[in-house]
């Protein structure tokens, strides 16, 4: 029995990449996506960000790009850390919906496939910094203060407040306030921002201004937020990291002032703070730490990998320059976390299974305290069996023994763990020359098929094959039953036909190459056979000759003769149907010699044939004085 497999790859491939399944964003915000990709295969080739989850999914924008920016969405690639950052700004509520991380590369890209919902949001705490130099204030110059909610959907009111003792004044809706010393009419002064949108409201902390001197020549001041001196700095207030993870912290800071210097990440809160790197560092990396400066945004990123319990305290986001550097201070929070559910991803094509190739699927949980321990399951009806404490499960055709398997992951740290869902194994074929199966992860879905219809002898009565449903188990379809005998049927009468034309072909060339051959080899011998079929009845033939100067052309049934005198001559031409004997006689006559044989006897009388009148005879040309004879070769 042949086996005929055909490969139906519909659905995309999903490759060594990863990412979060489900990403949240706000209306008006911006998002980024970390995308996951084995930077030893795939370090060279083109990232993509499309939208959709299939083969045919619209492709937003591309590492090959000016600037790795289309529109509303841009691509970074970090080749060393093997991760290409999409970002997408000014998000709406229509942006919801499927997206795809992708490679470009020969044959079937590889994707992973997430969900993003975009909704509405309150606003966070609005964050004030200083947007010139607080220390203007001491020569009576005018300071601004601004004031940001980093959080909520936009857009975002801002009101600026002053603190009295019945009920706060509004000084100016706006994010900004202008603070003048000519405005202060007495020693101390508060002020505060509220930002609100369509879910609600929430207020900043307090600017107090103390006035050292109000004199018109020698007004100065002192403006701090919540007692600590900022500068064109800020970031999140309190950072949360996991054990053995990485964290980045986003350091904001006013790119129109401060684009060109340079800036740092240092441990501490204080101007004695210990520089950990800086952004004029070499690769901007130091051991655990690296820095990165995104000038056309305004924001610094540290990075912060292997991280440690006793790396939990304050740190500072820092701008070099002459004088006091502007910084931020921030609380750094790490900690022991369980293990998330094991994501499952192909570390070569699965649809190598289609033609008995081995199949490597890996598991890694992306969140959980380090180290993680991963083992692999075979599920069994009584107790599931353990195949490896491996985090990769190579799949291979020689080693199933059923036609349904399935197979899990468990990760699992200090903290507790879980399991990944299933990887689902339908065998086709377990032959060693034709062994076909094929591996799916159940989330998503039929990636593709390996579909098998078997060519049957005329011995079998009936054939089936095989579908995948959607819980992966085989199944037998009368659809599909029916297509394979279709598909037989064509096949069958294909080649039926093939089979005749060829035969044909084949008697029509040997008729051919007969015909040349009798033709090369004896003519007489044609002539011969062309003349015994017409040997059936005796013909007679009246010549008259004339006399001409030339030999005369006569038509069909008449004999050319040249004869000098001018009577009327009669022939009698006869013509005789051979016995077999003779016929082989003549036959023999012709092999032997080639150059005449005697067919018929011509017998040329100066009267008319009678009918009782002896035929004449070879042997005997005294028969008449006029009788002329002759003898007609061919």
């Amino acid at each position: 029995m042949r086996i005929l497999i055909l490969l139906i790859c519909s659905l995309p491939v999903s490759g060594a990449l990863w990412a979060k399944k489900n990403v949240n964003g706000v209306v008006g915000r911006a998002i980024t996506i970390d995308c996951h990709y084995d930077k030893h295969t795939y370090w060279s080739y083109v990232k993509y960000w499309c939208h959709g989850w299939t083969s045919s999914c619209s492709v937003l924008v591309k590492t090959s790009e000016q600037d790795g920016q289309r529109g509303r969405m841009s691509i970074t690639d970090n080749k060393r850390e093997g991760i290409f950052v999409v970002t997408m700004k000014a998000l709406r509520s229509g942006d919801t919906g499927w997206y795809s991380c992708g490679i470009e590369q020969s044959g079937i890209d590889p994707r992973f496939n997430l969900r993003l919902q975009i909704s509405y949001e309150s606003v966070s705490v609005p964050v004030l910094r200083f947007l010139s130099p607080s220390s203007a204030s001491c020569f009576g110059g005018s300071v601004s203060v601004s004031c940001e909610s980093v959080q909520g959907s936009l857009p975002i009111q801002y009101t600026w407040y002053k603190k009295a003792t019945s009920e706060d004044l509004t000084i100016s809706e706006s994010d900004k306030l202008d603070l003048q010393c000519s405005s202060f009419t007495q020693v101390h002064h508060q002020y505060y921002c509220r930002a609100s949108n369509n879910n609600g409201g929430k207020s900043s902390e307090m600017v107090d201004v103390s006035v050292w001197n109000r004199s018109e020549k020698n007004c100065s001041y002192v403006a701090r937020i919540s007692s600590i001196v900022s500068g064109a700095l800020w970031a999140k207030k309190n950072v949360n990291g996991v054990v053995g993870r990485a964290i980045t912290i986003d350091c904001h800071y006013d790119k129109h002032t401060y684009r060109s210097y340079v800036k740092y990440w240092c441990h501490g809160w204080t101007v004695d703070c210990s520089i950990l790197v800086k952004t004029s560092e070499q690769d901007g990396q130091r051991g655990r730490m690296s820095i990165t400066d995104n000038k056309r945004e305004g924001i610094f990123v540290v990075t912060m990998t292997d991280l440690r319990l006793g790396d939990s305290g304050w740190y500072s986001c820092g701008i070099e320059r002459s004088g006091i550097d502007p910084r931020f201070n921030l609380w750094l929070q790490i900690s022991y976390e369980s293990v998330s559910v094991p994501v499952l991803r192909f570390l070569s094509p699965a649809n190598a299974s289609c033609f008995g190739g081995s199949v490597s699927v890996s598991c890694e949980s992306v969140q959980g305290s380090l180290p993680i321990r991963y083992t692999w399951y075979k599920k069994a009806t009584s107790e599931d069996l353990t195949i490896s404490e491996s985090d990769k499960l190579d799949l291979q055709c020689s080693s199933f023994t059923q036609d349904h398997h399935q197979y899990y992951c468990r990760a699992s740290n200090n903290n507790g763990g879980k399991s990944s869902e299933m990887v689902d194994v339908s065998v086709w074929n377990r032959s060693e020359k034709n062994c076909s199966y094929v591996a799916q992860i159940s989330s998503i879905g039929p990636v593709y098929t390996c579909e098998v219809f078997s060519t049957v002898s005329p011995t079998t009565p009936c054939s089936t094959s095989k579908n995948i449903n959607s819980t992966g188990n085989p199944t037998t379809s009368s659809e599909s039953t029916s297509a394979s005998k279709s598909l037989i049927y064509i096949v069958l009468g294909v080649l039926g036909g093939l089979i005749v034309l060829l035969a044909v072909c084949l008697l029509l060339y040997l008729k051919q190459k007969n015909k040349d051959t009798n033709n090369g080899g004896d003519n007489t011998l044609n002539d011969t056979q062309q003349l015994a079929a017409t040997e059936e009845s005796i013909v007679y033939a009246n010549v008259q000759r004339i006399r001409r100067s030339s030999v005369e052309m006569l038509t069909k049934g008449t004999a050319q003769l040249k004869n000098d005198e001018n009577e009327i001559t009669y022939a009698e031409v006869q013509i005789q149907k051979k016995s077999p004997a003779q016929s082989v006689e003549v036959a023999k006559c012709s092999i032997n010699n080639k150059d005449s044989v005697t067919y018929a006897a011509v017998q040329i009388q100066s009267q008319p044939p009678k009918k009782n009148r002896e035929k004449p005879s070879f042997d005997n040309p005294q028969d008449s004085e006029q009788a002329t004879y002759a003898t007609i070769t061919f």
